[in-house]
């Protein structure tokens, strides 16, 4: 069933839910970037080892074919969320401008 020949109502649904899809993989995204360094950061802090850990020592362990594949799946993430917010948004343009 194609979204144009939803109802107004749910069709604005539809569109708020790939609007609210689409920011929440930003926002899962910005986490990702955020919490986890911070939290090999507060680990090392918090063991008491006498091994110090580098946040840039822990990304150039990892091989560059590992480093190819998150950075690509990372860049699908951005482009899903973006294309999904774009569709909600059109939609609750088109519902607007065709009111």
């Amino acid at each position: 069933m194609n979204p144009n020949d939803y109802n107004l109502l749910a069709r604005e649904a539809y569109a708020k839910s790939l609007i609210d899809v689409g920011v929440s993989i930003f926002k899962g995204i910005m986490l990702l970037c955020t919490v986890v360094p911070l939290a090999a950061v507060m680990n090392n802090i918090f063991n008491d080892s006498e091994k110090k850990v580098s946040i840039l020592e822990v990304l150039n362990s990892v091989t560059l074919s590992n480093q190819a594949i998150i950075v690509g799946l990372l860049i699908t993430a951005f482009i899903l969320a973006w294309y999904l917010r774009y569709e909600g948004l059109r939609h609750l343009y088109e519902i607007q401008s065709g009111s």
